[in-house]
């Protein structure tokens, strides 16, 4: 399960940036996949280190989480639900 894991995120990564397209892309891909991530980097206006970190290890936190408490995977969808409806609302001039 950890290489899936590791190909998936890498995977969605490299999907997100080619298709934001160094600032000139879409960041829909973005705030779908690492909605936490977009909501840090639209209050700060700065994709930054945290949110790059954050992204690295999001999806592998949602498969830990799956994997370890099976009855929380409707609080893990729910969760990225509410954090890609919240990087669709906040509104920024860079993202």
């Amino acid at each position: 399960m950890k290489t899936k894991t590791i190909i998936i995120t890498i995977l969605l990564l490299f999907i997100t940036v080619m298709l934001a397209g160094g600032g000139h892309g879409t960041y829909l891909p973005a705030k779908i996949f690492y909605p936490y991530t977009m909501i840090i980097s639209e209050l700060q206006d700065i994709i930054g280190i945290p949110a790059l970190i954050l992204a690295i290890i999001e999806i592998p936190i949602y498969v830990y989480i799956w994997i370890k408490r099976p009855n929380w995977k409707y609080y893990v969808i729910g969760m990225h639900v509410v954090g890609i409806l919240i990087a669709f609302t906040i509104k920024s001039n860079s993202f």
